[in-house]
């Protein structure tokens, strides 16, 4: 598989090239500090053997001047008096030192010692001789380097690749997974510096397998919650298509009627659960949010029949996301309408807290048995003969969660249900 667009290189192939790297700028800054100092070891290697010949010369001893003819002639050294008159190549204003100086035959490094009888006897060597004896010992330095570079870097890469071997078996083990294989990843033989990584995976894995089970639970609740609408629709049109006269044909319609206002209904409340995406929502002062809703409730008969009471003042003018507010209070609302109208007034209540709004819906309704499973999507407690499709408190969480809300079902003193969800202010 091709790797996506934007994708760095390899891990493999960064250690190795980081590797190649480290080992050629080591192997040069070796090679540049020994050739230095073999150049400096042979010049002053050169410089002591030209010294000591140009002492032995002037040792009056057969045996000194055979070691000088032996020495001198391996290393191109060429022993000669330089006195005046004596007739010789080298200047005889050369002083008793080493010097170099420039002869017919080239550039030479000379030796010069005065005798005591006041002759002069220099030792000298030509430049070129020396530059091979240094270009030998340089060569000799530098080949073990260049031997070693290419060993190093070989070493590199099997190093790496053994270092990398546990990497690649996850590789495989992942690879050959399918797309519901979300178990824990094996640790055996993993280096503790992957296994924080391997933790996050499995976190991520667990993560997802939880999100998996959600949605195919929600699949086959909904097609549950579907089928039955669906067959009332689909009875309900045999019907129509079987009435004897206009009344009856009236009567059957507006029974499909309802019965697909209901699937319809169910269609936009599924729709909105099963979205996993956070649409974009703008702030709007709490105030306005209830005015609005207010109006769309006294609209419906539900709403007109019932004694909604308003109390914003601690609200004090606070930003809420109003999608999300609106969608929180129309379903809290709407149940306390559902379920309590007629057992008294029904209160809507909005407060700033710190950096969130608190929104909260009491009513004095038969209350609520258990509020931890009503939030279930499709759940409704037992004994409720108001109908519905058990969606409107579980789509209000689902809200909340996108927003960082919450959401609390609590007893009300006195009999009730205060419904009390939490917003961070826009």
């Amino acid at each position: 598989m091709r790797a996506p667009r934007g994708a760095g290189a390899s891990l493999r192939t960064r250690l190795v090239t980081a590797l190649t790297l480290l080992v050629l700028v080591v192997a040069a800054l070796a090679a540049v500090g020994s050739t230095l100092r073999a150049r400096q070891e042979a010049a002053e290697t050169q410089d002591e053997l030209l010294t000591r010949i140009s002492e032995l010369a002037a040792v009056p001893d057969p045996s000194a001047s055979a070691d000088v003819a032996s020495t001198g002639a391996g290393a191109g050294i060429v022993v000669e008096e330089i006195s005046a008159g004596s007739g010789h190549d080298l200047p005889s204003s050369l002083p008793d030192c080493l010097s170099t100086t420039t002869t017919d035959d080239g550039p030479q490094r000379v030796a010069v010692r005065t005798l005591p009888d006041s002759r002069r006897l220099a030792a000298a060597q030509p430049i070129a001789v020396r530059d091979d004896a240094v270009r030998e010992t340089v060569t000799s330095t530098l080949v073990p380097i260049v031997v070693a570079v290419p060993l190093l870097v070989l070493g590199s890469v099997l190093v790496v690749s053994w270092a990398l071997r546990p990497v690649e078996s996850l590789r495989r083990e992942l690879a050959s997974r399918g797309g519901d294989q979300l178990e824990p990843l094996p640790r055996d033989g993993v280096p503790d510096e992957l296994t924080g990584f391997l933790d996050a995976v499995d976190t991520h894995h667990a993560r997802a397998a939880g999100v998996l089970e959600g949605r195919r639970r929600f699949a086959a609740e909904a097609a549950h919650e579907l089928r039955t609408p669906i067959a009332a629709v689909s009875f309900q049109a045999e019907h129509l298509l079987a009435a004897r006269d206009e009344e009856e044909r009236e009567r059957r319609g507006r029974t499909l009627e309802g019965g697909l206002a209901r699937l319809r209904t169910l269609a936009d409340q599924l729709l909105v659960l099963g979205d996993e995406s956070a649409p974009e929502d703008h702030g709007q002062s709490v105030e306005d949010v209830v005015r609005a809703l207010a109006g769309d409730l006294l609209g419906t008969p539900e709403g007109a029949r019932a004694d909604l009471r308003f109390d914003l003042e601690a609200a004090d003018g606070a930003l809420v996301p109003a999608t999300a507010a609106t969608t929180v209070l129309r379903n809290l609302v709407g149940n306390a309408l559902r379920h309590a109208a007629g057992a008294g007034p029904i209160e809507v209540r909005a407060m700033a807290v710190g950096e969130a709004v608190r929104l909260e819906v009491l009513d004095r309704g038969p209350g609520i048995q258990d509020p931890e499973q009503v939030l279930a999507p499709f759940h409704r407690e037992a004994g409720q003969e108001v109908p519905g499709h058990g969606l409107g408190l579980a789509i209000t969480v689902r809200t909340l969660e996108r927003q960082g809300g919450t959401l609390a079902l609590l007893p009300r003193p006195g009999g009730g249900t205060i419904a009390r969800a939490t917003l961070p202010r826009a």
